[in-house]
């Protein structure tokens, strides 16, 4: 359903625009965070693959973006989630 036929439905209009910026700006959110993971992600491989390593240091930059790398996990389900709901509310006031 398009804007202009939701708002002529009756629903909201503040209230749709609202989500639509809700759904952009989580949507923007979410891929700067799946950007991060997958960055984290090639620097792990790196770390583990280098030829000249020094245990100690690559062990805490390992532990350092492994814990970076799960937050972001985190993250991305969250926003994912969040995503979902907003979607929903938004397909409600076209209802």
């Amino acid at each position: 359903m398009t804007y202009s036929q939701r708002v002529s439905d009756g629903a909201n209009s503040s209230d749709i625009v609202y989500l639509e910026h809700q759904i952009g700006t989580t949507k923007e959110k979410l891929r700067i965070a799946l950007e991060k993971q997958e960055t984290y992600k090639n620097e792990l491989s790196e770390l583990k693959s280098s030829p000249i390593r020094n245990a100690s240091e690559d062990s805490s930059e390992e532990q350092i973006l492994m814990e970076k790398a799960s937050q972001t996990k985190n993250l991305i389900e969250t926003l994912s989630e969040q995503l979902e709901q907003l979607q929903e509310a938004l397909a409600k006031l076209g209802d």
